[in-house]
């Protein structure tokens, strides 16, 4: 544990280095910053995701969006509502209310450059059964696999009743405002006698900020996780963290997506620190992949 702590200490100080020196560089033709390791990825049954709010300073539409992140290697999205759609419909936002042909749009751009958006980070889910029909409607016509968010700890079996009916999973914030989910055993017991539909999006800043032990709390879940959250971060610890939590989820065979986002700047910073949660992350999943220590 001790030398995967240390490992992804310098690779933070080396992340850092490499951002620093594409930040030096100008012009379009410039090399992306971000490596993503997608035979890593496949070998262990993972997908990287990132989360379409990082690009919420940078203003972009959700079809220009997709290019960027195409251009950048990136093959699978979170999307987020609220953003404009395209350029020509920038008066159009990502929600249930969309047209059919605005989402149209959206999935015969995925199909032009081969992606798709694995989740829809939902918020609160709906204010009641027919709110949360239209966000699963939403999701289905998106082909999405997972709605996030953090909903009601009351509205828990009638979201597992249309996650079994719309075949999509449920995947819940350990958010600190919800005491119900912030902690892996009141999170358990909230989600006990439920499908295996519901389970939770893990946050590993989330635990370290609210005092938990990331990789001990997804032990405690014990296979309970459908997605994880990585975010970016100038803590040494809260990167180690990353390291061991990924360890043990290899420990659990779990077969899933991860999900980064950054909170930092717009325009062409995003990508660049986009760069400095995907390049720890890729180092650590090429050590697992590989089996070394």
């Amino acid at each position: 544990m001790h030398s995967i702590k240390a490992f992804l200490t310098a690779v933070f100080v080396l992340g850092l280095s490499v951002v620093r020196a594409a930040a030096a560089e100008s012009g379009p033709s410039a090399a992306s910053p971000i490596r993503i390791d997608h035979d890593g990825l496949k070998k262990l049954s993972w997908q990287l995701l990132c989360q379409s709010s990082s690009f919420r300073f940078g203003r972009l539409t959700v079809l220009e969006m997709i290019d960027v992140l195409h251009a950048n290697d990136f093959h699978h999205i979170e999307l987020s509502p609220g953003q404009p759609v395209s350029p020509e419909h920038k008066d159009v936002k990502v929600g249930p209310g969309m047209a059919p042909d605005q989402i149209d749009a959206i999935n015969a751009k995925l199909k032009q450059v081969r992606m798709d958006i694995v989740s829809y980070n939902a918020g609160e889910l709906g204010s009641g059964e027919a709110g949360a029909r239209k966000v699963f409607e939403f999701g289905r016509a998106l082909k999405v696999k997972t709605i996030v968010g953090v909903p009601s700890p009351d509205s828990l079996e009638m979201l597992d009743k249309l996650a079994m009916e719309y075949k999509i999973n449920v995947a819940i914030l350990n958010d600190r405002a919800q005491s119900s989910y912030s902690n892996p055993d009141a999170f358990l017991k909230a989600i006990e006698g439920r499908s295996d539909r519901i389970g939770m999006c893990a946050d590993i800043a989330e635990w370290r900020r609210a005092g938990l032990e990331p990789a001990r709390c997804i032990k405690t879940l014990g296979g309970h996780v459908i997605v994880v959250r990585l975010k970016d971060t100038t803590n040494p610890t809260e990167v180690a963290d990353v390291g061991d939590a990924l360890k043990e989820l290899k420990a659990q065979n779990y077969k899933g997506p991860f999900c980064v986002e950054t909170a930092r700047g717009g325009g062409q910073d995003v990508i660049k620190n986009l760069a400095l949660v995907v390049n720890g992350f890729s180092d650590v999943v090429t050590r697992l992949a590989t089996g070394r220590p």
